[in-house]
């Protein structure tokens, strides 16, 4: 019985698929339409083959037959339209892009990345150009950890490509490593040191880290003047080495990513550092001392 409701199954797609090319064409791109638009997935494949053998060359043809098989969870079609659209030669570009538009319009993203790994997996002789594409995806998600993995991927191949080493330091930082980050970013310069952006990510950090510092200092300053324990010269010179250390290196890059490219902000920024200076803040002479009796009474 089981034989024979699939003989049969097929005996009637034989006979639709007959039907439908007598069909003329919009007539039946209508109806693959209006499949896929109400989730029917088998029917609107069957509607696809139908216009692939009209108009083999439609790239907007495989991306719904693609789409529609991944919805149905089905590797082989999917990978037999993208092989078909190949043997069309049609670029892998166009067909992506278009998975990619659709996939997201009917709220299935994650699509995109499926047929991604999929062509990975099944033709790895494009293993660079699936992973230029999963990289711009994860990119786009904020997905740090497989930013991170294809980004190392694609390195091992091309070491000095700026864009993937910019991708793998800002998943570094989304990931909280800052230390590696920077590396990331100082490599980036050793290959062009007029980088705008490595040029400002290393003043942005440079100049946060410095103030942080100098903020630090100022705060245990102040708690210690009521009993001056420690010189204030001492604390001056701790300022000095910060202003000299994290705060210089800030200034220069900033300094040279307003040379690649100036706007208000570099400009407010270096005006801002240049202003520090290792004066130290005026304690209260009066409340302190007062909150300090009171806590010994």
């Amino acid at each position: 019985m089981y034989i024979r409701r699939i003989i049969g199954f097929f005996l009637f797609c034989s006979i639709a698929f007959s039907a439908f090319a007598e069909m003329p064409y919009r007539t039946v791109l209508r109806k693959a339409d209006d499949h896929f638009a109400n989730k029917e997935w088998q029917e609107a494949v069957t509607m696809y083959d139908v216009l692939l053998e009209r108009r083999p060359g439609r790239v907007k043809t495989y991306v719904d037959a693609v789409v529609a098989s991944a919805m149905m969870n089905d590797s082989s079609s999917i990978m037999q339209y993208v092989v078909r659209s190949e043997m069309q030669g049609l670029s892998l570009d166009s067909l992506f892009t278009g998975i990619d538009v659709l996939s997201r319009s009917i709220g299935q993203s994650g699509i995109y990345e499926q047929v991604l790994l999929l062509v990975k997996e099944q033709q790895p002789w494009f293993t660079r150009v699936t992973n230029n594409y999963l990289l711009g995806y994860y990119v786009f998600r904020h997905d740090a950890e497989k930013i991170l993995a294809v980004a190392d991927e694609l390195l091992s191949v091309m070491p000095g490509q700026i864009n993937y080493l910019k991708a793998k330091a800002d998943a570094l930082l989304l990931l909280g490593n800052d230390t590696a980050a920077v590396e990331v970013q100082i490599t980036i310069l050793d290959i062009d040191s007029l980088n705008f952006d490595a040029n400002l990510f290393l003043g942005s950090y440079y100049a946060i880290k410095g103030q942080e510092k100098l903020k630090l200092i100022d705060q245990q300053y102040l708690e210690d003047s009521n009993g001056l324990s420690i010189s204030a010269s001492v604390y001056k010179e701790e300022k000095r080495q910060v202003i000299n250390g994290d705060i210089a290196c800030a200034k220069k890059y900033f300094t040279i990513a307003a040379r690649v490219r100036s706007n208000k902000y570099l400009l407010e920024q270096l005006s801002m550092l240049s202003g520090l200076s290792d004066e130290l803040p005026q304690s209260s002479g009066v409340i302190r001392p007062f909150l300090k009796r009171l806590k010994q009474e």
